[in-house]
């Protein structure tokens, strides 16, 4: 009896003082000088030497995140409510937000905006709690960005995101739509399945505009896609994408934006549908209009044993290649696989170096065309295993680009603020 005794009252002692601990911290936070914006909360005073600020629900006042905090999302953050309470989400130079789970994401809803303007000295970083704390991290510890705008997708007048537990709505008829700025942005470790075949992202843009910027971003180490893009317009400049479990860039439903200084390089996944580009029109209409046509141009991509195409066109898609290197695939290093005489009209290759593909250079699926002369010669393009001409770029679209890959020598554009800095 007298050894219970002794047990309970020693259980007693640590629950006491346990408890004692949480009404220290909690007195302590209670007691803070940190100020968190309304709305959000303080749930940490001290993390890696700064106080952190939790984000969760809907916000439908401007909100303004500062470099002096930690940033953590808690759930399925919102800015905004679709089409009726518009607000802005502004982010400082060097700041970083993070999550801790699959579950934690960020959605921009139509209507409303994020300014995350970083700098090549101060980039702002989007990634996991772990990867913040400086430990070991991997794809999938967060959940991504995904932001919804009013351009067209060719599914309907909107569409849903399928990864969002609410009724997100993207897609609508103003190509000029403006959602905002990404300019010098890293996002890190992020992915999550919620449902079998539906994932989040790096970055999701559903129905995105050109009227949003998107300049000098980087995507790491993704557990699905680095960047989608459902249908929309949005423009993109100076992007990185590296080791990303899926496709790292992947366009649907009618996108038909410009994407410009591209540097891609594939990890060591094991998924087999791990692409560098993938592009699909419309799976149960692959002729729906608008078509699918990104255009992507000054580019490299770059394969592992383990990936899969380097660029992969389907279901009744375009696409349009200037001016780039692709090489190491672990498959082929061009595959389209759309039906129909209009695939050669609809998919354009100039100037681009294939080179080292585990399974060939190209292939036309339908034609069953493997060789490079007939490949070229059906599809009018300028592939090659060597170093083609440099195809002239229209300079009143695109930015200067007479060049192969996707920066010259001696003006590396990722130094600074990517991580392959």
């Amino acid at each position: 009896m007298k050894h219970k005794k002794s047990l309970l009252f020693g259980l007693s002692a640590v629950i006491l003082v346990t408890m004692s601990g949480c009404f220290e911290k909690q007195n302590a936070l209670h007691e803070s000088m940190v100020v968190c914006p309304e709305n959000t909360q303080l749930i940490s005073d001290d993390f890696e030497g700064k106080p952190v600020c939790q984000l969760r629900g809907t916000y439908t006042e401007d909100l303004h995140l500062t470099v002096d905090k930690f940033w953590a999302l808690k759930g399925e953050v919102h800015i905004g409510i679709d089409g009726t309470q518009k607000s802005v989400l502004e982010v400082d130079p060097g700041t970083t937000v993070f999550g801790k789970t699959g579950a934690d994401f960020l959605v921009v809803t139509r209507g409303s905006k994020i300014i995350a303007e970083g700098s090549a000295k101060a980039p702002i970083l989007f990634t996991s709690m772990k990867d913040a704390a400086g430990l070991l991290s991997v794809a999938g510890d967060w959940g991504g960005i995904a932001i919804a705008g009013y351009a067209p997708t060719n599914v309907g007048k909107e569409e849903r995101f399928e990864f969002s537990n609410t009724d997100v709505r993207f897609g609508g008829t103003d190509p000029e739509d403006n959602s905002g700025v990404l300019k010098y942005v890293q996002v890190r470790y992020a992915g999550n399945e919620v449902r079998p075949g539906e994932e989040l992202n790096g970055l999701s843009f559903g129905g995105v505009g050109r009227g949003t910027t998107v300049d000098y971003v980087e995507v790491y180490h993704g557990k699905d896609d680095g960047i989608e893009a459902w249908g929309g317009n949005v423009n993109m400049n100076h992007i990185v994408l590296i080791g990303n479990g899926d496709d790292n860039l992947d366009f649907d439903h009618g996108y038909q934006g410009y994407v410009q200084y591209v540097y891609i390089e594939q990890g060591e996944v094991a998924s087999i549908h791990a692409r560098g580009i993938e592009t699909d029109n419309n799976k149960k209409h692959p002729n729906a209009l608008p078509r699918t046509m990104a255009k992507v141009s000054n580019f490299e991509i770059v394969g592992s044993p383990t990936g899969s195409e380097g660029v992969y066109s389907r279901r009744g898609s375009g696409l349009e290649l200037n001016n780039g290197f692709i090489h190491n695939m672990g498959g082929v290093g061009i595959y389209v696989k759309s039906e129909g005489p209009q695939r050669f009209a609809n998919n354009k290759f100039n100037a681009v170096q294939v080179a080292s593909c585990k399974k060939g250079s190209v292939t036309d699926k339908v034609g069953r065309i493997h060789d490079l002369n007939h490949f070229n010669h059906r599809y009018s393009a300028s592939v090659s295993t060597h170093n083609p001409a440099v195809a002239k770029l229209d300079q009143s679209i695109y930015g200067y680009g007479d060049f192969m890959g996707a920066y010259e020598t001696g003006s590396d554009w990722r130094k600074g603020w990517s991580l392959l800095d």
